[in-house]
């Protein structure tokens, strides 16, 4: 009888069929996405010369964000991932971990995927995608730490980042027209940063590059209609 039940429950869980998902249904997602960066960073290249070990790390943070997916199939949709902008630490890292913060940016992620949906008739429907990254920097600003290190007022300012995007996520129904989703994203980003310092001797420019290449954690609920 328990055996019964719970082979029941698990065919259940996997093709119940609450609201069929298919062709020309939008699905929107609100959410929480945690960014967790993977920083690789490079050395700080001052008026052309490197110094060795004169790396940067950057912080995490937490941000709402929107997704928007269109199915154009049963199985194919496209996503639109948007968000509020997220703001992170630049921290001192190698030769001057433990100086503190070096600056700090804010970044806009908006990201276009092709997703593939394996189960769309199901009450629990995972799915995979791989897509486009376009990373806005903006709002740097450096801190007294980083001029004292460069030996006077410096202005900070970050490339925007084009990369490939991959996702894994899953929805579960909790009504006709509404659900939760889990997500996990890897994103490749890659920040090129340029510092101007006023120094006594004039202006020095500087140069630092990081692959941060974080993994966005999500969860939200959302609306199929």
């Amino acid at each position: 009888m328990i055996r019964t039940l719970t082979t029941v429950a698990v065919a259940g869980l996997f093709s119940a069929n609450v609201m069929a998902q298919g062709a020309g249904d939008w699905l929107a997602r609100v959410g929480l996405g945690y960014v967790s960066p993977d920083t690789d960073s490079g050395n700080l290249v001052v008026g052309g010369d490197t110094l060795e070990g004169y790396q940067i790390d950057v912080g995490n943070n937490t941000r709402p964000i929107v997704e928007l997916t269109y199915m154009a199939t049963d199985h194919i949709g496209f996503e639109v991932l948007a968000s509020w902008p997220f703001e992170h630490d630049i921290d001192a890292a190698g030769v001057l971990d433990g100086a503190g913060k070096l600056g700090e940016t804010k970044h806009l992620p908006p990201t276009l995927s092709l997703q593939y949906h394996f189960m769309p008739g199901a009450a629990f429907r995972p799915y995979a995608g791989v897509g486009l990254n376009y990373t806005i920097f903006f709002s740097e600003d450096a801190t007294e730490t980083l001029d004292g290190a460069l030996g006077g007022p410096s202005s900070l300012s970050i490339d925007d980042s084009f990369g490939v995007a991959l996702q894994l996520g899953a929805d579960f129904d909790i009504s006709d027209t509404m659900f939760l989703n889990l997500n996990l994203r890897y994103i490749q980003i890659e920040a090129d940063a340029k510092i101007k310092t006023q120094t006594a001797d004039g202006e020095v420019v500087s140069r630092i590059k990081a692959d941060i290449d974080p993994m966005v954690v999500s969860a939200a609920v959302g609306f199929r209609f």
